[in-house]
């Protein structure tokens, strides 16, 4: 996925199929290995960044993690403030556009995240297991778990944002509305 940003565009891409001798050939950073973290089990995400001006490379990163996989989508990531947010499994990274430094990595779901979404001043985190509402610095203001993953199986739009509220829907069916607050509005089963 490419995006054009200011005088730059930054590509965006599923390295899943890529081996760990080609990681330094192709990418100039590894997170979370040059931030001192070494992983304990083999990636099951590779998210490749590469940010080039005028057809020329700029800076890049390869971000490996171990939770559950997750694939490159208009969600995934959000670009804000010449930052990037990311979701590269059950991680999100804050990076520095102008050379992909990092300003934080976090855990926001013990699953996967499927996506980041602008909420006010602060991000919405779409995750498997939960919903987290998250500032620019990665700090967690509040996160909600329902009875169930809120992937749907029955075609439903599983997770959106409609104003002020946070709609989402469970595995089981049951329709949440959340305020601002990660409080429940409504809770119906739906199926």
């Amino acid at each position: 996925m490419k995006v054009k940003y200011q005088n730059s565009v930054i590509e965006i891409t599923n390295e899943s199929d890529l081996d760990s001798a080609e990681f330094g050939q192709r990418f100039k950073k590894h997170y979370p290995a040059d931030l001192g973290i070494e992983l304990e089990y083999q990636p099951s995400s590779k998210h490749g960044i590469r940010i080039t001006e005028n057809g020329i490379e700029k800076c890049s990163v390869l971000l490996l993690e171990t939770g559950r996989a997750t694939g490159i989508s208009e969600n995934s990531f959000l670009i804000k403030n010449d930052r990037i947010y990311i979701c590269c499994s059950d991680q999100i990274y804050s990076l520095n556009l102008t050379d992909l430094s990092a300003n934080w990595r976090n855990q926001y779901d013990i699953a996967t995240c499927f996506g980041i979404y602008e909420f006010d001043e602060d991000f919405i985190v779409h995750g498997e297991i939960q919903v987290s509402r998250i500032d620019k610095n990665g700090e967690t203001k509040w996160n909600f778990s329902a009875r169930d993953i809120f992937v749907n199986p029955d075609g439903k739009t599983e997770f959106k944002i409609v104003e002020n509220r946070i709609e989402l829907i469970d595995w089981e069916g049951y329709k949440y509305e959340l305020n601002g607050n990660g409080k429940i509005l409504t809770e119906i089963k739906t199926a």
